[in-house]
């Protein structure tokens, strides 16, 4: 419906009490969220009552931002200063109760929570990677939770929902994919244990499920979903808020009508002033066959948004690669199976943005509970994430037993230590300096400044004939310095590739007698130190000695990781 004709229809709603007085002054940290909210009485539908916060800050800052209607006769604006000083509120409504009211003395002070940085952003500078508002850099280091708004609704603590997010922030996971709403898995229908939440306890709209009336919306379900926000917040965690799915049995109003219009408006008014947003038109969005409905919806969002967040389609490949549609997208999120070095090399080259792959492997719960039926190795899922990222793009965890409807944390899983890991070390890296440097490595993926810094992955060796060898489990300790075989100095071979079985079986690359990788190093000036990392264990060991000049070398894990696969890191001194 068109805006001009919302607001003559908006002009029918009557309202009993004139505008209220200048409220109360107010004070807010920068980046957090502050309610300021309005009482009317209406007739007709009050979810399609127009209500618009016009804020004014310092420096001429001009945001006009949208109310949602949350119950009880009140609408609500949710605004988020985003700069230090003196701002003002005054509202626009047709409604007459609603419109003229005003707030003078709204304080913007400095935020005071350290993992706070205000919004995300694509970096300026390096496209290809991301950064907060105040100029913090963000490695992002993502957790799939789908359910995790629904886990234990009954709660008023939410005890179960914070006790993860407690759990993934310890473990340096800084990004979350989180539904707004899913019904139920066609691999675990029903609440088959404690721990299974789907159908979940409410429903977005209005009724239920299966007879749902989708001219309103539930605001109990939001008021817990805020909840869940909140919490992230706090913790500096960025919540991909993916706001439909298609295959986890939810009734969602008829493609382009109205009903859908205004799930989208609302949704994107009643969190668009959390600063750790980011918008995804959907789950494994390829199920939407309509792609100019889907560029519409998404360019709806950012109509609505006043903060600009940044914008995905989760796994949407014709949409994605689609030029003539995917300009309202800020970043890529994929869902690759098969060749995903490849295609995080193929999405940096065609566009620069920021590429993550958001679901690759799927790690085993420590217990066996009725859950997708498709698991892996901690290790297999561990590997997948170090050969995305040295291929330059970003990574999404995902653990059987909290994906989807299934929340059960504890015990904890084997991977996140693993992935913490990780994080430390790559995130100290120049990463959005680096680049994916395939021709510089054989025998795993190479990250690079040519000259200055390299980052490899490096697996045990597989010989001919298949098997997994090792160094084996015994052998020097901390300190050992590692076998290598300087080639003479020589350009390298521009068809050597990223080698390897590239985490699939494959055999590994059949290098000296002594290597698992070969590494160009030419672009030395001189001498260069080596750090080898056990990506299982965390355990380091420094070497000095054996990169003791420009040149070609193979290489070889300490024998000490036994058959972890190694983080090698050389760096010019």
């Amino acid at each position: 419906m068109p805006r001009i004709a919302r607001w003559l229809i908006a002009l029918v709603f009557l309202a009993a009490a004139k505008p209220a007085p200048l409220q109360a002054a107010v004070t807010i940290q920068q980046y957090h969220t502050h309610d300021f909210s309005f009482k009317a009485s209406v007739k007709g539908n009050p979810f399609d009552v127009e209500l618009i916060g016009k804020f004014s800050g310092p420096a001429g800052i001009q945001l006009s931002i949208p109310a949602f209607y949350d119950g009880d006769g009140t609408w609500k604006i949710r605004f988020s200063p985003t700069a230090v000083g003196q701002w003002s509120l005054r509202t626009v409504s047709p409604v007459a109760a609603l419109n003229g009211q005003a707030v003078a003395d709204i304080s913007a002070v400095p935020n005071t929570n350290s993992a706070i940085h205000g919004r995300l952003l694509v970096d300026p500078i390096h496209r290809n990677h991301f950064e907060f508002e105040d100029g913090t850099r963000y490695f992002l280091m993502g957790y799939e939770v789908d359910w995790l708004a629904e886990a234990d609704m009954k709660d008023p603590e939410r005890r179960l929902m914070r006790h993860l997010i407690d759990q993934i922030s310890a473990r340096g996971f800084n990004h979350v994919l989180v539904n707004v709403f899913g019904y139920d898995t066609s691999w675990a229908r029903g609440n088959t244990n404690q721990w299974d939440f789907g159908p979940p306890a409410m429903y977005l709209f209005g009724g239920t499920n299966d007879a749902p009336d989708f001219s309103v919306l539930n605001t109990d379900y939001f008021k817990i979903y805020d909840g869940m926000m909140e919490a992230l917040q706090d913790k500096g965690v960025v919540a991909n808020v993916m706001l439909k799915v298609y295959n986890k049995m939810v009734k969602w109003p008829a493609p382009g009508s109205e009903d859908e219009r205004r799930y989208f408006r609302y949704v994107t008014a009643r969190y668009e002033a959390f600063s750790n947003v980011t918008w995804d038109f959907s789950k494994e969005a390829y199920n939407e066959p309509d792609k100019q409905l889907e560029k519409r919806l998404i360019d709806l969002i950012r109509e609505t948004d006043a903060y600009h967040h940044l914008t995905t389609s989760h796994d949407n490949d014709l949409y994605d690669h689609d030029f003539s549609l995917n300009n309202n997208l800020d970043f890529r999120t994929d869902q690759e199976h098969n060749h995903w070095m490849e295609m995080a090399l193929f999405d940096r080259a065609l566009r620069p943005w920021p590429y993550i792959n958001a679901e690759l492997f799927y790690e085993r719960g420590v217990e066996d509970l009725p859950t997708y039926p498709v698991k892996q190795s901690w290790e297999q899922v561990l590997r997948g994430a170090y050969e995305v990222y040295l291929s330059g793009g970003y990574f999404v965890y995902y653990y059987s037993n909290t994906a989807w409807d299934l929340v059960k944390p504890d015990p904890e899983p084997p991977g996140m230590q693993r992935f913490q890991i990780l994080k430390e070390n790559l995130s100290a890296l120049p990463y959005w300096l680096m680049t994916p440097s395939p021709e510089l490595a054989v025998g795993g993926p190479c990250l690079a400044i040519p000259g200055q810094v390299y980052a490899a992955y490096v697996t045990p060796r597989v010989p001919p004939g298949g098997g997994t060898s090792g160094a084996g489990s015994g052998g020097p300790g901390r300190g050992a310095t590692n076998t290598a075989a300087a080639v003479p100095d020589g350009p390298s071979n521009p068809a050597a590739g990223n080698g390897g079985g590239r985490g699939r079986g494959g055999r590994g690359p059949l290098l000296g007698q002594d290597g698992e990788i070969t590494l160009n190093l030419t672009a030395l000036s001189g001498a260069g130190t080596m750090l080898w990392v056990n990506t299982w264990t965390g355990e380091k060991i420094e070497d000095i000695s054996t990169v003791n000049r420009p040149g070609v070398f193979q290489l070889k894990r300490p024998p000490s990781f036994g058959e972890a696969p190694g983080l090698l890191i050389v760096k010019s001194e």
